[in-house]
């Protein structure tokens, strides 16, 4: 990846399938989510979301694709109304849409 980490947007092409997208550091994900940066780093270790495969001098970047499925189970679960994760299909459904996007993009 040529830029930084801290740049906001991070252009990506997978060689081998050809799958273009966007990558956004945690801050992005975190506003779309309306919760921390640190609350989205303690999901991903606690595997409430599934790790990123992507990164950048060791700091996670979200592919839009991602975060757009992040953004709609989360909306799905309810989780603004400030409903417990564990009372929800939040995390099975995101796991569930990420590996079929991780073989769009990975092959």
């Amino acid at each position: 990846m040529e830029l930084s980490a801290w740049d906001r947007e991070v252009p990506y092409t997978n060689e081998k399938t050809g799958f273009s997208t966007t990558l956004y550091n945690i801050n992005v994900v975190a506003t779309a989510l309306g919760r921390t940066s640190q609350t989205i780093r303690k999901w991903e270790i606690s595997g409430v979301i599934p790790k990123t495969p992507f990164k950048s001098d060791s700091r996670r970047l979200y592919s839009k694709e991602q975060i757009d499925i992040l953004v709609e189970c989360a909306e799905k679960a309810h989780l603004s109304t400030g409903k417990k994760i564990s009372q929800t299909s939040f995390t099975s459904n995101v796991d569930k849409k990420w590996k079929e996007l991780f073989k769009k993009i990975f092959g």
